[in-house]
């Protein structure tokens, strides 16, 4: 949901999803305001609780020397900024915000100007969508506030701080396998990843109650024959798994050629009477690191032709269909452009055009787009954002990409960043630590692309694939492309809420890692944190009257330049 609210002057544009929502601000005549800031308070109308929100950013004058993990009432210490997220929001749930102009001196702040503007967070699942990110940040210092151990010293998996970690998303999967009650369901999966342990056992509890449970998991070893290192493990795991939660019964091992090929996936299709009406996709391997550690999504899709087409590429896994069969098939019935919504299957033959489709829909954006790369971005994508624009263009990486691989950074209007976590106290803020759960994509496992996310017409894509050759042209892979102009799941109001959902949590995962830039090398176009202290007069303003910042004012309190 989107609301905007103006008085005296100053316009606040709120942005909800599901656990967040994103506050956008403007000033007209801001180049004369007097000002040190904006004190933010939050009203939740069901709880009945009022309070000013906190930050971690003070004047220095007045808290030299802040506690480590403290943080403070923005009442006092307001932020120096016009874009915030409150990240503790809850599904389905109203809220007041008031943003009030600060005045100084830093000593006594004073309000002035102010501005009330109510909004209803979405419902993660509204019969249409249902989406679900996880926390992604183990590595923060609201984990160390709010349970105060390292996250790779948890032991009891039933924890709240577990479930703290997963924010709903595992749950959501597990609800997912429990629809199927009884024998008038079927349950038909695909997945790379198979050892996350609940996951299992929900599956053989389905099919114990006598639901039709027929599963295809990733059962190739790339290691060449004979070989001396065994350094695939994947498949191997999969199959301890499988057969110590007694699913073989249930299992298909995809082991056609290719041999170098990964069955990528991650979907559930589930069937009523033979009939199928949903399709489960998005990032997420059933492993506990896809649960609770690095970054991931969950994206339930209820429409029956969109879950009936990844049913027929699933029949196509099941069977020993080789790599070159696969590509043959999905050109001739999962063919490009198609009609929308479509799932995209891969592989594709080789040197197909279908990045170059992705990379039109992202470089046709004409408000914003954002994208994330697990491993990089491929070539097209580099060779789009190397042509200036003049709108905000965001990517954020896993990883610092390698020199060869750089981003072109030459447009202002980008702005890179990739995972990091404190590894040491940095002043007042402490040490954090990772859930130790991932060792090869520790910060960023999403495969997104948001394409004007705050127009009247914003297109998403989303889904298994990493937007690499590989991924199009030998792994097995799926990926949503969702634009407005349909019905139902591709209705105006459809993908704005899902559009909102996706963008609060893309921008409460970029602005967490953009403080962690401090301690990567500086490279144009990488996000800075800027001075950590709060500037006490109003020259905090300059930057964000001209170029990008201003700019990014302009789109996220949607009003005009």
């Amino acid at each position: 949901m989107r609301r905007q609210a103006t008085r005296d002057g100053v316009t606040v544009q709120a942005i909800a999803g599901t656990h967040a929502v994103l506050l956008g601000i403007d000033v007209a005549g801001l180049d004369q305001l007097d000002a040190l800031g904006f004190a933010i308070r939050r009203l939740d109308h069901v709880e009945e609780e009022q309070y000013w929100l906190r930050g971690m950013k003070v004047f220095r004058s007045v808290v030299p020397d802040p506690a480590p993990g403290e943080n403070y009432s923005l009442r006092y210490h307001p932020v120096q900024g016009f874009q915030w997220g409150d990240y503790s929001a809850k599904p389905g749930r109203k809220y007041t915000y008031r943003v009030a102009v600060v005045h100084g001196p830093a000593s006594a702040p004073t309000l002035g100007a102010r501005v009330d503007v109510t909004v209803t967070t979405e419902r993660e699942d509204d019969g249409r969508h249902g989406v679900w990110f996880n926390r992604g940040v183990a590595g923060s210092q609201a984990w160390n506030a709010k349970f105060g151990v390292p996250s790779d010293e948890l032991k009891d998996p039933n924890s709240s701080a577990w479930a703290w970690l997963s924010r709903g998303l595992g749950e959501a999967f597990l609800s997912t396998v429990a629809t199927a009650v009884d024998g008038t369901w079927s349950l038909h999966g695909a997945f790379y990843e198979f050892t996350w342990s609940p996951a299992l056992l929900a599956f053989g509890l389905a099919a114990s109650r006598g639901a039709d449970v027929q599963l295809v998991v990733h059962g190739r070893d790339k290691d060449p024959d004979g070989a001396d290192a065994d350094d695939d493990v994947t498949a191997a795991r999969n199959r301890a798994a499988a057969e110590a939660a007694g699913l073989n019964p249930l299992v298909t091992w995809r082991v056609a050629p290719n041999k170098g090929a990964l069955q990528h996936n991650k979907f559930l299709v589930l069937s009523h009477n033979g009939t199928p009406v949903a399709v489960w996709t998005g990032s997420t391997n059933l492993t506990q690191g896809a649960i609770y550690g690095h970054s991931n999504v969950g994206h339930l899709i209820h429409d029956p032709a969109v879950a009936a087409a990844f049913l027929a590429y699933w029949q196509q896994l099941q069977a020993a269909t080789t790599t070159a069969q696969l590509r043959t098939w999905a050109e001739a019935n999962n063919p490009l452009p198609a009609p929308l919504p479509v799932p995209v299957f891969s592989p594709r033959r080789t040197g197909s055009d279908l990045l170059e489709v992705y990379a039109d829909l992202f470089d046709g954006a004409t408000s914003s787009v954002h994208l994330t790369g697990a491993f990089g971005l491929n070539a097209v994508f580099r060779a789009r954002l190397g042509i200036p624009r003049d709108y905000p263009r965001t990517v954020l990486l896993d990883k610092q990409p390698p020199y060869k691989t750089r981003i072109p950074h030459d447009d202002p209007n980008v702005r890179i960043v990739w995972g990091a976590h404190l590894t040491s106290q940095l002043e007042q803020w402490a040490t954090e630590r990772l859930t130790g759960f991932n060792g090869h994509v520790p910060y960023i496992h999403l495969k997104t692309i948001l394409i004007d996310p705050l127009t009247d017409r914003p297109a998403l894509l989303t889904g298994s694939a990493n937007y690499s050759e590989a991924s199009t042209e030998d792994n097995e892979e799926n990926t949503l492309v969702l634009q407005t102009g349909g019905t139902g799941v591709t209705s105006a109001k459809a993908m704005k809420r899902i559009s909102d959902i996706y963008l609060t949590e893309y921008h409460r995962l970029f602005m967490h890692h953009v403080f962690r830039a401090f301690g990567q090398p500086p490279m144009t176009g990488v996000v800075s944190g800027g001075d950590r202290g709060l500037k006490e007069d109003n020259t905090w303003i300059a930057p964000h009257l001209a170029g990008w910042r201003a700019r990014q004012r302009h789109l996220f309190a949607g009003t005009s330049a």
